[in-house]
């Protein structure tokens, strides 16, 4: 838990040392959290499609797993997938 703690406070910009401050900044901002995945998706050289970007999200919700309440994961895919629209 500790490295998606880290990434998250430089996704945010903030400390976010506890689970529970991690769940409140995502909950807060699922936005910002969808534009930080979409950043890292587009970086990535194993992203090629809009397929594999689907995949990248999922597999980086997974990692963030029990820090994503189901709601702001539901956001976060909606921002994400309005911001993948451009690859289209």
């Amino acid at each position: 838990m500790t490295a998606a703690l880290t990434q998250l406070t430089r996704i945010f910009g903030r400390e976010l040392a506890t689970t529970d401050a991690a769940r409140a900044a995502i909950s807060a901002a699922p936005a910002v959290l969808a534009d930080a995945l979409f950043a890292e998706a587009a970086d990535s050289d194993d992203v090629t499609s809009v397929e594999s970007a689907l995949d990248y999200l999922e597999g980086r919700l997974v990692f963030l797993g029990p820090l994503v309440e189901p709601p702001a994961a539901g956001e976060i895919r909606d921002a994400f997938r309005q911001r993948l629209r451009a690859w289209e």
